[in-house]
């Protein structure tokens, strides 16, 4: 394929924005279109075009970045979506550099010392509705914590560790060995199995899930892949970038740097697979035409589409089924530092409509709280966004302030996010149940006719913005090959 076709794609991109437009036309079809302009998208589209390939990257929402999405009506520009670029994450450093983008080293305001009143971004314990002193937990009355562990707080620190010690996976990548579909099981069994009680379970695990709903419906073996591959983030550099004006701005310079505009606003309806090309259909009526189609939606959303023709069972199976993570966040700036009045961390890890509540430095002063972000995932993100935004906010608030009488008044909402609520993300990251990591991720990855996949769910060997990476690598090499 000539290199000097993406001077072609330039001289044509007039011509394909009339067609979004409906106005006429357009006068030739690309080689691909991409179906998303999140991190997988565009760095699948970046690559065909480095290798000569026409590609038109179309996108449903009014702008670039999919689940990178930085709140910037709040100081320092905390993230919505994907927080921090850690040290594997070699093609998202990459890739900035190569755009322009100067990361910014976070990880000195991520590590935490172990006494509140020296580092407030140390995160406090409150159940049934009260702050819990680090000094009266292990002999409290509610401290449901494992034998030989009643000193520890609950949470994701602690069963992280846990399930980090009992990995029986030699290395993070073996996950999808067929050796390993013994442990494709729920991580409530393993708790079970190294001695924890079902209090201790719903305590540490289900009280602020972090993937999943509970215990019982989430795979063991994708829990071992996660933590060991974590552990290697840190272990080959112990750094968390984050692009300055926030990391959406690392998809928008993607998209800037591709030979052709996005057409945004085109909300892709259906799919069809025909002798010698592909078609998009968009809800404003508009079809795309090109040999090759890679769509990047994340899964819930192809539940919407209609393929023709229709997919290959179990990958049809596959998108009807496999979840992703419910997850609803709260921004809340403070007025003052409330904290000192009190003494304690503004960080808190509650059972409440709070959810975990925690301490953000994205200003200039490295040493300055921000803002607070409040996550409530799972079934607290169903409840959450059962009230109307302005309902849920309140509601955060509220419970923040029954447990810290000190923040009282102190707290301003600067905005939510419900990401099952977004229609085209209808929830964030993928989550694998008991059972269907063996069954259902190389299903969500094998190409279907003339249509390829990206996009995080269908990573193998990384997780989070580089997984999405990694996929858009897979998919581009896949069409080069075949065009």
């Amino acid at each position: 394929m000539k290199t000097d076709r993406r001077t072609a794609l330039k001289l044509g991109s007039a011509a394909a924005a009339t067609l979004a437009t409906g106005k006429a036309k357009a006068q030739a079809n690309p080689d691909v279109i991409v179906i998303g302009a999140g991190l997988s998208g565009l760095y699948s589209a970046l690559l065909l075009a480095e290798a000569g390939a026409t590609v038109q990257v179309i996108e449903g929402r009014d702008r670039v970045g999919g689940r990178l999405f930085s709140a910037r009506n709040v100081e320092g520009n905390p993230e919505w979506g994907g927080d921090s670029i850690l040290g594997g994450y070699g093609r998202m450093q990459d890739v900035s550099a190569n755009v322009g983008i100067e990361l910014v080293d976070h990880q000195s305001r991520r590590d935490l010392s172990p006494e509140a009143h020296k580092d407030p971004t140390n995160t406090e314990l409150a159940l049934q509705g009260k702050l819990i002193p680090k000094g009266d937990w292990p002999t409290h009355p509610l401290n449901k914590m494992p034998d030989g562990a009643k000193n520890r707080f609950p949470g994701r620190g602690f069963f992280q560790a846990v399930i980090g010690e009992n990995n029986p996976l030699e290395s993070f990548e073996d996950w999808l060995d067929a050796d390993s579909a013994q442990f494709d099981r729920s991580i409530y069994e393993v708790f079970k199995e190294i001695g924890w009680s079902d209090e201790a379970i719903a305590l540490n695990y289900n009280t602020n899930v972090q993937y999943g709903t509970s215990a019982h419906d989430i795979s063991s073996l994708m829990w071992f892949f996660t933590q060991a591959w974590f552990k290697l983030q840190g272990e080959l550099d112990r750094v968390a970038f984050k692009a300055p004006g926030g990391n959406q701005s690392i998809p928008e310079a993607m998209a800037a740097s591709l030979p052709g505009e996005v057409h945004l606003g085109k909300e892709v309806i259906g799919i069809r697979s025909e002798p010698g090309q592909a078609e998009v259909h968009c809800a404003d009526g508009s079809v795309y035409q090109a040999k090759r189609v890679i769509c990047s939606m994340p899964i819930p959303t192809m539940r919407w589409l209609k393929f023709d023709p229709l997919l290959p069972a179990l990958k049809a199976q596959a998108i009807a089924t496999v979840p992703v993570q419910k997850i609803t966040k709260i921004i809340l700036v403070p007025k003052k530092p409330f904290w000192e009045d009190d003494g304690y961390s503004p960080a808190m890890w509650t059972d409440t409509d709070c959810g975990e509540v925690r301490a953000l430095r994205e200003g200039e002063d490295a040493n300055r709280i921000t803002c607070l972000m409040a996550w409530g995932r799972g079934y607290l993100a169903d409840k959450l966004d059962s009230y109307s935004d302005e309902e849920a906010m309140a509601q955060v608030i509220a419970d923040y302030e029954r447990i810290r009488p000190a923040a009282k008044g102190q707290l301003e909402a600067a905005g939510i996010k419900s990401w099952q609520s977004d229609p085209f993300a209808a929830g964030d990251w993928a989550v694998w149940s008991p059972g269907t990591v063996t069954t259902m991720v190389k299903a969500l990855i094998d190409p279907a006719d003339r249509i390829h996949f990206c996009g995080e769910h269908t990573a193998t060997s990384n997780r989070g913005m580089e997984g999405a990476m990694e996929s858009g690598e897979r998919a581009a090499f896949e069409v080069l090959d075949l065009i």
